[in-house]
C-alpha cells in the first residue's frame, strides 16, 4: 500500500527543466520522446516546440518541458539525462536514443514543482 510520506516525498521532490534538442528527422519524435519518458527519473515529457518554428530538411529542432524526481541535487540529475540519451552503444546501434544528434538543459529554466 501506498503510504502518504512516499505520494509528499514525490511532491515535493518534483522539478521541471526545459531542453532543446536536435533529431534526424528520418526518426519519429514521438518514438524519441517515449524512449526519455523511459528514463530513470523522468515522469513527464511534453513537446513545447512552437508551430512556426522554421525546421531544416534533416534536422528537427523540438523544444521541451521535462518533469523528473529526484533526492538530490536536480542539477546533478541532468548530464546524467545527457548521457543516457546520447552515450554511444555500439553493440545495439550508434545512439542510446536512435535519431537524438543533440540535447541542451536550460538550467535557468530548472525549477522545483
Amino acid at each position: 500500500m501506498i503510504k502518504l510520506k512516499n505520494i509528499l516525498n514525490e511532491v515535493l521532490n518534483t522539478f521541471q527543466v526545459e531542453a532543446d534538442i536536435l533529431s534526424d528527422r528520418k526518426e519519429s519524435i514521438t518514438g524519441i520522446l517515449d524512449q526519455i519518458r523511459g528514463l530513470y527519473k523522468v515522469t513527464i515529457v511534453n513537446n513545447i516546440t512552437p508551430e512556426e518554428y522554421p525546421q531544416k530538411d534533416k534536422i528537427e529542432y523540438t523544444k521541451l518541458k521535462i518533469k523528473f524526481v529526484t533526492r538530490e541535487d536536480p542539477k546533478q540529475d541532468l548530464p546524467k539525462f545527457k548521457e543516457d540519451m546520447l552515450t554511444s552503444d555500439l553493440s545495439k546501434t550508434d545512439l542510446r536514443i536512435p535519431g537524438i544528434k543533440s540535447v541542451t538543459f536550460k538550467e535557468e529554466t530548472l525549477k522545483r514543482l
